[in-house]
């Protein structure tokens, strides 16, 4: 399962977002989080345009640095795909509400 870059590097500051500064954090979540331009968050940061890309690009980085030494994205990813054929599995044995409980309940524990 291919994620967008948006939602890749969402995930990973989900996982690794204290390992950045706040002012790293805080960009990283006004680009990704709320979808803010790059002129936008200079505006709110007091930082030149450039100055936010170079933040973000810098936070990429120490994301991708913990992703590689830790891998919880990668395993997140791997338990995401464990649980989504399970459900498929249980989806075959047909309408139940005993399946349906468990279907639910698994959702609810990846989410």
């Amino acid at each position: 399962m291919e994620l967008s870059e948006k939602n890749r590097f969402s995930l990973l500051y989900d996982f690794y977002a204290p390992m950045l500064t706040q002012r790293q954090a805080d960009i990283m979540q006004f680009y990704y989080a709320d979808d803010l331009s790059l002129q936008e968050i200079a505006e709110n940061t007091g930082l030149s345009r450039q100055g936010v890309r170079d933040a973000i690009k810098k936070s990429e980085k120490i994301l991708i640095d913990c992703e590689s030494k830790l891998g919880l994205y990668q395993k997140y990813l791997q338990q995401k795909a464990d649980f989504d054929l399970i459900v498929r599995q249980l989806e075959q044995f047909g309408e139940s509400k005993m399946i349906n409980d468990i279907i639910k309940h698994i959702r609810n524990m990846i989410l």
